[in-house]
């Protein structure tokens, strides 16, 4: 498996990344329009192109995880100017078959590397309250700013916290 900087050429995959996660994973709260490949596809086309969101700053990384030439997740975020933040997540899924491998732990430590050359030391992630996943940003020290948000102070904190489980999760040599 392998982390690369996705680009457009990968929205279509990234696109389907996006529906089949949230059909396996949540699909609970996951309304229908969020399900619909088009739609999905033109939001991809307008991050990409910086059009979206609103509260974002131009800096944005689309980050994949690849194994046998399929991207089977990805972490997409952006410098921002919510919440007087310096970052957010806009999109981090992972397929549920590879859930549990420690795929969205080596995503997010990446994008925390990207986030750190922009100089940004802050980061929040948007999550619907009833979404189960939660827990991965709360396990990493994400604290609730409302019922839809999580964020973290110091991205310094989270990359430590990160570095801790990465060796724990590691193999021994």
């Amino acid at each position: 498996m392998k982390i690369l900087v996705a680009s457009e050429k990968d929205i279509d995959e990234l696109t389907q990344v996006e529906i089949k996660s949230k059909i396996d994973s949540i699909p609970e709260c996951t309304e229908e329009y969020e399900i619909v490949f088009s739609s999905r596809l033109y939001r991809w086309q307008t991050y990409f192109t910086g059009q979206s969101p609103q509260t974002s700053k131009p800096e944005r990384i689309v980050l994949k995880a690849v194994d046998n030439n399929q991207i089977i997740g990805y972490i997409a975020g952006h410098l921002t100017t919510r919440y007087n933040l310096d970052a957010e997540i806009q999109s981090f899924y992972v397929l549920k078959k590879e859930q549990r491998k420690n795929i969205g732990t080596k995503l997010l430590t990446e994008f925390l590397t990207w986030l750190t050359d922009m100089d940004a030391r802050s980061l929040c992630v948007g999550i619907k309250p009833e979404n189960k996943y939660k827990a991965f940003y709360l396990k990493y020290g994400g604290q609730f700013l409302n019922e839809h948000w999580i964020y973290w102070r110091d991205t310094d904190q989270l990359s430590e916290i990160l570095s801790i489980l990465n060796d724990k999760n590691s193999p021994m040599e």
